[in-house]
């Protein structure tokens, strides 16, 4: 009896220690990933459906440093030849601190100037930084634009600040059909 007992003990305090290594190894995943960060970069159209933009976005929950953009398929921004993506000061000079949730957004084109069956319509960057722990990261991204243009929008729009120029634009044109009504009286 006293030998099984002590096998059953033996095998509670293994299983207990493998319970232990495991949840070890889950705590240090989540430490890692509270310092991690995660740079993304997307297009996006304005709340308006006019335009559309790039965004790079820490959407991790750490700091990053010491980013540096690459523009591998460079873009006219507005149709402008002077103005390429390739010139914007964050993709020269990189940026030191990015930290968590912070967004840069940049305007593109208009959308009547974007054509979806364009091979040219497109923007592919390289995005290099690193976390406060020195660990180094590469984010590769492929943008075309053809995924974003002619997508289903609601009106309003889904956001606060998208339902503001939503609603005076209405208001505006209630106004007028008012006075078109009483100049004509």
């Amino acid at each position: 009896m006293i030998i099984l007992t002590n096998i059953v003990i033996a095998i509670a305090t293994a299983v207990y220690a493998w319970i232990n290594y495991k949840q070890l190894k889950e705590s240090q995943a989540t430490r890692k990933q509270k310092i991690a960060p995660l740079i993304v970069a997307f297009l996006k159209s304005a709340d308006n459906h006019n335009s559309l933009s790039l965004h790079i976005k820490n959407i991790g929950e750490g700091l990053a440093r010491n980013v540096k953009i690459e523009i591998i398929k460079d873009y006219n921004i507005l149709g402008k030849e002077k103005y390429l993506l390739s010139n914007l000061n964050i993709v020269k000079n990189g940026i030191n601190i990015f930290p968590p949730q912070y967004e840069f957004v940049n305007n593109l084109d208009f959308m009547g100037n974007l054509f979806p069956d364009k091979e040219e319509n497109i923007v592919s960057l390289n995005i290099t930084y690193e976390g406060v722990d020195g660990r180094k990261y590469k984010e590769t991204y492929d943008l075309p634009f053809n995924q974003y243009i002619g997508q289903y929008y609601s009106n309003p729009p889904a956001t606060y600040m998208g339902e503001i120029p939503y609603y005076l634009k209405e208001i505006n044109n209630t106004i007028k059909k008012v006075n078109s009504k009483n100049s004509v009286q």
